[in-house]
């Protein structure tokens, strides 16, 4: 039966790193290849997002190790490093899902306030849309790169004001409202449901690595039936 249950929670903590390690590579390789496809040019996020799979792939390979090898002393590490990380996603997950409609539109005004042209502008051009809210953040920071969007070039305007949704516009095509919509309504609607998922994932894998702690602390403490029955000069003393 003692030999069942160890074999039965190193098989679990091995298959659990592996699926860390998995993951890992997934946050390594995406990110790389969007970026060499120039799916995504803010250097920042792509590297932020291969640093945290390097990191969850070598300590995915430390709970591995320690896992084949029984070695307490990485296991140790393994479940205290595992505690923090849960600790840490288990608290930003409900914090995510506990985010209301007014913290969203503070974040994203902020964002949107504290970004550069370039970022505002491939926003613009993902999703055809003119501005923020075309009223009073667009006053502060004024804005670029509309004349060139399909909402603004389809009407003949040229002007960045030009291209922003109101009556002035309608003489041009037989519309009441003609021209770019802003981007914040746009923004918001994928912003929240990002931080739907992101805590709804999060979540998820904060319940895994509680699974995880759980599963090295039993681990740990439990007999290695090879070694319990070894001799000096053959595999060690026993325990």
């Amino acid at each position: 039966m003692g030999c069942c249950s160890f074999t039965r929670l190193k098989s679990s903590l091995v298959l659990l790193n592996i699926l860390y390690m998995l993951i890992a590579l997934v946050l390594i390789a995406v990110p790389a290849f969007a970026y060499s496809m120039n799916y995504f040019t803010s250097y920042s996020l792509i590297a932020s997002l291969i640093a945290v799979g390097a990191f969850l792939f070598l300590f995915s390979f430390l709970g591995l190790c320690g896992a084949l090898h029984h070695h307490q002393v990485m296991l140790f590490f393994y479940m205290v490093v595992l505690g923090l990380l849960c600790i840490v996603q288990f608290a930003s997950s409900i914090t995510l899902v506990a985010i209301n409609d007014e913290q969203k539109h503070d974040i994203l005004n902020k964002s949107w306030s504290n970004a550069n042209n370039v970022s505002r502008i491939e926003v613009q051009h993902a999703f055809d849309c003119c501005g923020y809210d075309q009223n009073g953040t667009d006053t502060l920071e004024p804005v670029s790169g509309c004349s060139d969007l399909p909402c603004c070039t389809d009407l003949y305007l040229t002007s960045e004001d030009q291209c922003f949704l109101h009556p002035e516009n309608a003489s041009i095509v037989n519309s009441t409202m003609v021209g770019c919509a802003p981007c914040k309504d746009k923004i918001e609607e994928q912003f929240s449901y990002a931080v739907k998922v992101s805590g709804t994932v999060g979540l998820f894998f904060a319940f895994t690595e509680l699974i995880g702690i759980i599963l090295a602390i039993q681990y740990r403490n439990t007999k290695d039936p090879s070694r319990t029955l070894s001799f000096p000069g053959h595999g060690g003393f026993a325990k």
